[in-house]
């Protein structure tokens, strides 16, 4: 279902998964300058959705604010979480 945007410059690609523990779609957006295949961002936050439709709207959203600098996600060197 993961169906990629562009965005102020960026590919937002959502990349939920059916998660056991807690049980719902998990939260994580792939940000990709859009005019290169590097430098992807992998950002991801703890929170889980009953169905994929709405953990997909949620990735979305949730790539946005980060491009907005509205959140600013911490991670490993290279990953943001």
């Amino acid at each position: 279902m993961a169906s990629s945007i562009e965005y102020h410059g960026y590919t937002l690609t959502p990349a939920t998964k059916l998660r056991i523990k807690p049980r719902g779609w998990s939260l994580e957006v792939h940000i990709t300058p859009a005019d290169r295949q590097t430098g992807k961002r992998r950002c991801r936050a703890g929170n889980t959705y009953t169905s994929e439709k709405d953990a997909v709207a949620h990735c979305l959203e949730f790539g946005r604010r980060i491009v907005d600098g509205k959140i600013h996600p911490r991670g490993k060197e290279g990953e943001s979480n």
